[in-house]
């Protein structure tokens, strides 16, 4: 990740203020400012902390949108009910469990 160095004049009581946080976060000034910037632009970019969590995982290549190809699936699948996925699954383990033994 590209470094910029950059002046800012801040007024006293507010360098205090971010001096005594970083103090008592045991972190440098520096860091200190730079998270409370980053924090303060999440904030205002999206409306619920679901928005927020899907914004980093697309941008860490973590979440795919499901586009046409999902739809397709979707579709052609039958419908099927409550009762009749209860009944598919009868006798088979959680699927916590099979997420855990497949680990």
């Amino acid at each position: 990740m590209g470094v910029v160095k950059l002046t800012i004049r801040l007024p006293v009581t507010l360098h205090q203020a971010l001096r005594r946080r970083a103090q008592s976060e045991k972190r440098s000034l520096n860091q200190t400012i730079v998270e409370n910037l980053w924090r303060a632009l999440d904030t205002g970019l999206y409306e619920t902390e679901r928005e927020r969590v899907r914004y980093v995982l697309h941008e860490s290549g973590m979440l795919v949108e499901p586009g046409d190809w999902v739809n397709r699936y979707i579709e052609a699948a039958p419908d099927v009910t409550v009762e009749e996925v209860r009944e598919l699954w009868k006798g088979q383990r959680p699927l916590s469990e099979e997420i855990i033994s497949n680990r």
